[in-house]
C-alpha cells in the first residue's frame, strides 16, 4: 500500500524535490563517539517511489556492497550513468552490467537493506554511525530513509546511525577559493591526486567521499594524506563529520516536507500534465513553473475559485504571492496558462523555455541530481529498454511517463 500511495502523491511523473546541500549549513551532532562510513547507492531513477539498485558502503578497513534486484526497469538515465540494466534471460529478470556483460548477483531490497545494517551494527561498536556520501542535492538519505520507512526498518536504523555528513556542501566551504567545481571527478584530481575516478559503481563514490572529508579534515601539521589505506578515523576527521553532519531526524523532517510539496504539486496535475508530455525544454520550464506555486503554497482549486470569480484579476492577486521568489515574467506566463486552462474558449497556452537552457552532459553522478540532464532520453537507450524489457508494451508506457519531465527541477 505504501508504494501505491506513494504513486499516487507522486503522480507518477512528479520529479524529486530536494533541497541543494548548500541551502543550509548543517546543525552539527553533539558530543559523542562516531564511527564514520562512507556510503552511496544507486537508484532506478529520481522519483520517491523508485528503487535502490545497489547500495555500497566504505570504511579503511572493510567495505560492503550490494545489488539489488528492482520490481521496475532502470530509467534510461539511471542506465546510462550507473552502467547496469535489467535484461531477461529465459524467464527471468536480472541486473547486468552493461560494460562488463557479466550478469550481476543479486538480492531483493528489504534482503539487502537488513544485510546493510547488520553490518553498520558491527562497525558502530559502543557508538554511533555517521554516513558520509557526496551529492549536490540531498537525495539519497531521502530516498533510503524512505525505503526504510517502507520495509519497517526505520527505528533501528536510527538506533545505528546518527546522521549524514555531505562532503560536497563540506568542499563547497574548504575549497570554494582554489577550485570552480566540487564534484568528485575534480576533487579526486585535486585532492586525492586520482586523475581517473569511475564513479559509475556507489562503492567507487562512497569510497571517494570518505577519502574527501578525511583530507579536508587535515590540519595544516599533517601531512597531504597521511591517513592512509586501513587506519581508522582520525579525531580531527570525526570532528569535521560531526560538525557538518545532519541528524537522521532532520532529514525525516525534509522527507515529510518533500511529501507535502508534491501533494500540492499534484493538484496541479489537470493544468500541467498535458503540458509535461511536450519536447525537454518545455518540461523542465514547466517543473519550474509547478515548483514556484507549490513553495507558495498555492492549491489548484484556490486558483479555480479566484478565476471563476474575477477571472484574470483573481489570479492576479492569488499569484502576487510569487513577486518574492519569482520573476515578473514567471507570474505573467503563469497567469497566462491559467486564464487559457480555465476558459474554454482559449486554446491551452504552452510555457515557453528560457533560450540559455541547453543539454550538457554531468561531471559526474551526484551532479545529475542538481541539475536534473542526466535523465534525458536518447533514442539507442529507449531502443534497448525495449528489446530487453520483459513485457514490452508496459515498459514502453513507463519509458514515455518518465520521458514526461526532467525528474529534478532546479
Amino acid at each position: 500500500m505504501a508504494m501505491v500511495s506513494e504513486a499516487k502523491v507522486n503522480g507518477n511523473d512528479t520529479p524529486m524535490e530536494v533541497l541543494p546541500a548548500l541551502a543550509e549549513k548543517p546543525a552539527g551532532l553533539p558530543p559523542g563517539k562516531y564511527s564514520l562510513v562512507g556510503w552511496d547507492m544507486d537508484t532506478t531513477g529520481r522519483r520517491l517511489i523508485d528503487e535502490i539498485c545497489q547500495i555500497a558502503a566504505y570504511t579503511p578497513k572493510q567495505t560492503y556492497s550490494q545489488y539489488i534486484m528492482p520490481y521496475g526497469d532502470l530509467n534510461p538515465g539511471a542506465r546510462r550513468r550507473h552502467n547496469v540494466r535489467v535484461v531477461t534471460v529465459g524467464r527471468y529478470r536480472m541486473l547486468k552490467d552493461t560494460v562488463t556483460h557479466k550478469i550481476l548477483k543479486t538480492k531483493s531490497e528489504i534482503s539487502a537493506l537488513t544485510d546493510f545494517l547488520d553490518w553498520l551494527e558491527k562497525e558502530k561498536g559502543d557508538g554511533s554511525i555517521i554516513l558520509i556520501y557526496h551529492e549536490p542535492r540531498r537525495l539519497s538519505p531521502t530516498m533510503l530513509l524512505e525505503a526504510l520507512t517502507r520495509y519497517k526498518l526505520l527505528d533501528r536504523f536510527k538506533t545505528i546511525v546518527a546522521g549524514f555528513t555531505d562532503s560536497y556542501a563540506l568542499a563547497a566551504e574548504k575549497c570554494k577559493s582554489t577550485v570552480k567545481s566540487v564534484s568528485l571527478r575534480v576533487l579526486a584530481r585535486v585532492l586525492l591526486d586520482a586523475d581517473t575516478l569511475s564513479v559509475d559503481s556507489a562503492l567507487d563514490r562512497a569510497t571517494a567521499a570518505y577519502r574527501i572529508v578525511e583530507h579536508l579534515s587535515q590540519s595544516e601539521q599533517q601531512e597531504v594524506g597521511g591517513g592512509g589505506e586501513g587506519s581508522a578515523a582520525s579525531k580531527d576527521m570525526v570532528e569535521t563529520a560531526r560538525a557538518w553532519a545532519r541528524p537522521v531526524h532532520t532529514e525525516l523532517e525534509a522527507l515529510d516536507n518533500l511529501k507535502k510539496l508534491l501533494e500540492r504539486q499534484n493538484t496541479f496535475r489537470p493544468v500541467f500534465a498535458p503540458l509535461l508530455r511536450l519536447a525537454r525544454p518545455e518540461r523542465k520550464r514547466v517543473t519550474q513553473l509547478r515548483r514556484l506555486l507549490a513553495d507558495a503554497g498555492l492549491l489548484y482549486e484556490q486558483l479555480r475559485a479566484a478565476w471563476q470569480e474575477q477571472q484574470v484579476a483573481g489570479l492576479e492577486k492569488q499569484l502576487a504571492a510569487l513577486s518574492v521568489s519569482a520573476k515578473e515574467e514567471d507570474i505573467k506566463e503563469l497567469i497566462e496558462i491559467f486564464d487559457c486552462h480555465f476558459d474554454p474558449a482559449k486554446e491551452p497556452k504552452a510555457p515557453q523555455p528560457r533560450p540559455n537552457i541547453k543539454n550538457r552532459t554531468t561531471s559526474s553522478a551526484g551532479e545529475a541530481g542538481e541539475t536534473g540532464e542526466a535523465e534525458g532520453s536518447t533514442s539507442e537507450s529507449q531502443k534497448s529498454s525495449e528489446q530487453n524489457s520483459p513485457t514490452k508494451t508496459n515498459d514502453v508506457t513507463a519509458n514515455s511517463d518518465q520521458k514526461t519531465e526532467a525528474v529534478a527541477a532546479n
